[in-house]
């Protein structure tokens, strides 16, 4: 599977007309892989060019915490309508 992250770093080097190297590739990584994977990875894709062909690359993980937006949007409109109140009780003193 790591391998298979350092071909997907190189597909994309290719799609942007860049030729992978090893610098290259450990830069497009988004992930910490050790050297000798990302080096088997560079020479896979040099023996087999084809290799790299029917990857596709990964969406990152979606950190799911709607509850937790929802309800600190709950919490703000909440302060929201006592500040507008606060405005409202000043703005009639005046």
């Amino acid at each position: 599977m790591s391998q298979q992250i350092a071909l997907i770093a190189i597909k994309a080097l290719l799609d942007e007309n860049k030729q992978p190297t090893l610098a290259l590739v450990k830069g497009k990584l988004t992930t910490r892989l050790p050297m000798p994977t990302v080096i088997a990875a560079l020479n896979a894709y040099k023996k087999d060019p084809s290799i790299v062909e029917n990857l596709v690359a990964e969406a990152p993980p979606v950190k799911e915490a709607p509850k937790a937006i929802e309800q600190r949007v709950m919490e703000l409109e909440s302060q929201v309508q006592l500040l507008l109140q606060r405005i409202e009780q000043l703005e009639a003193k005046n």
